[in-house]
């Protein structure tokens, strides 16, 4: 079986197949109604380089302490492409895969990049528009001034060139691109602008526009300049929301630039038809991390909010979610790390060792039927791992310039040095509840000091379908409701602290 891997960067799970009526994506929702759609699916560390190094290994941040932009796995680490190519894959990559040198770290361990099938890899780049760059904003401009829309082209011939060599050698390929949007400055054509009013732009409840009451300061960061196409920025604050027309016009952006991927995605799924290889390809899709859009007065990514670790994830596997009575909606929690081992079963390669994340196959077999008998019969996918499923998604993300305390705000850790990180913040997320512990850190050791004082964050996602992410972690019920968090606390502390035992030698990153 082949595999399109397809990934999208700080996209967060607002597509119409999640219930967003207002973002328009028929492409991601026609890949969806033939797929499994994880309505809760998690990020390991909810910023771009950490979080695809997870992913990609299978290996959780704490596993090689990967937390920033500096640090990284060792090479000598097994990655889904370079696990493919082990096991006979033509393994071709483009884009942001990994974050580290423009996507192409660890090339030649991982990607067939030579020889008379492989192909050079693709780097990604950075857009440059007329404001904003890196740091926000919004960026109209013609498509072929944009990254993204080279990356489809160049997918494309990827493609076309492993279907002909897969026809003609009978032989598997796997293909994987990382589209660099919607990451700021929201960049697209006007044409994906046009599709949107910002009249009809849905905004958070006024309650949610701000950080809660009882929320601890240490939750939240500055991040996003939020920044119109004039270059006019707007202040913004943990108790302070910018002006309703503003976070129309943020929201707006950001929709134009999904909805640009998903056009994106539409032309490379057409390749996979016209090239005779949909019914023996999976088609996997998501992003390495989610996003807030003014929820909390939070804009960007880099937090320990739900919004911002939840991705979409989609995975359509022919003959399985494509069956008649397929029921292609889960509500099973599901980490990214699970992501290897999980494609490697359905690929039908063995499971792979010494990862972090587990293999649910059984859940992608069973679909939304996940207690009843897996409509596949006797089919092998799923057989080995029948019944697992996860009780409790996992995530950290460490908190740098704290000048004061758990009651005050902290800066990004992208550039400190682990060692010099002030404190973490680790989260669980169970079917109800999403309980986050900030644990002071030992720089000497790498490790929280699990004995000092802490602040917690307990919030209840009850009925949460990811419908509406706007509506969810206003109150903060640890004080309310202690007994739950010390159970919470407990379980944390168990999984995380024995995460520390796993540790294996620390690599560094390539320049980005």
């Amino acid at each position: 079986m082949n595999v399109l891997y397809l990934l999208s960067d700080d996209m967060r799970a607002d597509l119409g197949s999640y219930g967003i009526g207002s973002v328009h994506t028929p492409n991601l929702d026609a890949l969806a109604s033939q797929s499994l759609v994880f309505e809760h699916a998690y990020s390991q560390i909810s910023v771009c380089s950490p979080s695809r190094q997870s992913f990609m290994t299978s290996l959780r941040p704490d596993t090689n302490k990967v937390y920033n932009f500096i640090d990284s796995n060792p090479e000598t680490a097994q990655a889904t492409p370079g696990y493919f190519r082990d096991h006979g894959y033509l393994t071709l990559g483009l884009g942001k895969t990994f974050h580290e040198d423009l996507g192409q770290w660890n090339a030649e361990r991982y990607w067939n990049v030579s020889g008379p099938a492989g192909l050079p890899y693709f780097p990604y780049k950075a857009n440059t528009c007329p404001i904003g760059n890196e740091g926000g904003g919004q960026c109209i401009i013609p498509d072929e001034q944009i990254y993204d829309y080279s990356l489809r082209l160049e997918a494309i011939k990827y493609l076309r060139h492993a279907a002909t060599w897969s026809k003609d050698t009978a032989a598997p390929f796997f293909l994987m691109a990382g589209f660099r949007d919607p990451h700021a400055p929201w960049a697209a054509p006007q044409r994906m602008y046009d599709l949107y009013g910002e009249d009809n732009i849905d905004l958070p409840p006024p309650e949610a526009r701000t950080l809660g009451s009882d929320t601890p300061l240490i939750a939240w960061s500055r991040q996003l300049n939020v920044c119109l196409v004039n270059g006019t920025s707007f202040r913004y604050n943990y108790d302070e929301a910018v002006p309703d027309w503003v976070m129309r016009n943020q929201r707006m952006a950001y929709y134009a630039s999904v909805s640009y991927v998903d056009e994106h995605v539409g032309a490379i799924l057409n390749v996979l038809e016209e090239e005779g290889v949909s019914n023996s390809t999976i088609v996997v899709f998501h992003s390495d991390h989610g996003y807030a859009l003014g929820e909390h007065g939070y804009w960007e990514k880099k937090s320990n909010f739900d919004l911002t670790v939840r991705v979409p994830l989609i995975m359509r596997v022919p003959g399985v979610t494509n069956q008649v009575g397929y029921n292609g909606k889960t509500s099973e929690l599901f980490d990214l790390v699970d992501v290897f081992p999980t494609l490697s079963t359905l690929a039908g390669l063995p499971s792979p060792i010494n990862v972090d994340g587990m293999d649910l196959s059984n859940i992608v077999a069973d679909g939304g039927a996940r207690n009843t008998k897996s409509i596949r019969g006797g089919s092998e996918i799923g057989r080995t791992n029948m019944g697992r499923s996860r009780s409790v998604a996992y995530h950290q993300y460490p908190a740098c310039g704290v000048a004061a305390g758990y009651n005050s705000t902290r800066h990004s850790c992208n550039y400190v040095e682990a060692s010099e990180f002030d404190y973490m913040g680790y989260s669980i997320r169970t079917r109800h509840w999403r309980y986050t512990v900030w644990y002071r850190w030992d720089g000497l050791n790498l490790v929280a000091d699990w004995e000092g004082d802490y602040a917690d964050e307990l919030y209840d996602h009850s009925g949460d379908d990811s419908s509406d992410l706007g509506k969810w972690e206003q109150d903060n019920l640890s004080a309310m409701l202690p007994d739950v968090a010390r159970e919470l606390r407990s379980k944390l502390e168990s999984f995380f602290r024995k995460e520390e035992g796993k540790k294996t030698s620390l690599g560094r990153a390539a320049t980005s």
